[in-house]
């Protein structure tokens, strides 16, 4: 399959290589931001395609960086049997899911998550023997020599094309005295876009 930047250079009839504007570096930074701008907009049964597992342990027993990360879709805490589904607490229990006393005390067959100063910590705490897994959604790195995006639906890669594109353009007409070149192509660029996105998330 041919490369993100051929794709782009296809639709907008533009050359990217050499150019000043749009350049590759900046076409990287619009393929990367449209991946994530249709991330935020999928529904949630398109989101797992999304998504990646990081282990939690002895040596890293927190998700740091929260908000760096896309939305939790599970939490999971091993209990040497099998792995159990984590319940989501707010973070004023903290206390309380560490307090045996408490009923909302969290145990290995009944573990929690909560999200606190920018980490998710799970109770009990994960070991080596007990692990724990959250699967969360990641925003990949789109490079302008990329022919396909991991962890994302193949269904919506197209989009990501189209909205690189339009970018490009709008980058492109910036620097340009006659825009009217530029407007039909972007407007017709905007609603396919449009378009295929709500075919996504119907």
């Amino acid at each position: 399959m041919a490369t993100f930047e051929a794709q782009v250079e296809s639709l907008a009839s533009i050359a990217i290589s050499g150019s000043s504007t749009p350049n590759q570096t900046q076409l990287t930074q619009f393929l990367t931001d449209g991946a994530k701008e249709i991330i935020n907009s999928l529904p949630k049964s398109l989101l797992e395609d999304c998504a990646d597992v990081t282990t939690l342990n002895s040596s890293s027993p927190k998700l740091t960086l929260v908000n760096q990360k896309g939305l939790i879709l599970a939490v999971l805490r091993n209990d040497q049997v099998i792995d159990q589904p984590c319940r989501f607490v707010s973070t004023y229990l903290r206390g309380k899911v560490q307090d045996s006393s408490e009923m909302d005390f969290a145990t290995k067959t009944d573990p929690a998550y909560l999200i606190y100063d920018n980490e998710l910590e799970v109770y009990p705490a994960p070991d080596n023997t007990e692990n724990a897994k959250v699967l969360h959604v990641v925003f990949p790195s789109v490079a302008f020599g990329d022919s396909a995006i991991a962890n994302f639906p193949s269904e919506a890669e197209y989009l990501v094309v189209i909205y690189a594109t339009i970018k490009s353009l709008e980058a492109l007409y910036s620097g340009e005295e006659d825009i009217e070149l530029y407007i039909p192509i972007i407007n017709q660029l905007k609603e396919d876009y449009k378009s295929g996105l709500a075919q996504l998330v119907r």
